[in-house]
């Protein structure tokens, strides 16, 4: 299974998505259409799966608006 977590410059909370059966479905559901960060800060959609070892990081997306 693949989740995503969303989290944003300067907020200490973040969002998880999923789970969703995999990458193609998560992007779509979670990053298409997007194309600058929310509320204009730098965003970071990273995307993980399950495995039997436990949580493996796929790799990210990171959009840096407003970033210094």
């Amino acid at each position: 299974m693949i989740f995503i977590t969303v989290s944003q410059r300067g907020y200490s909370d973040s969002e998880l998505h999923g789970p969703f059966t995999s990458v193609d479905e998560g992007k779509q559901n979670v990053t298409d259409g997007v194309d600058r960060g929310n509320d204009g800060d730098e965003t970071k959609y990273t995307f993980f799966e399950t495995t039997p070892e436990g949580m493996k990081e796929l790799g990210y997306v990171q959009l840096d608006d407003e970033c210094e």
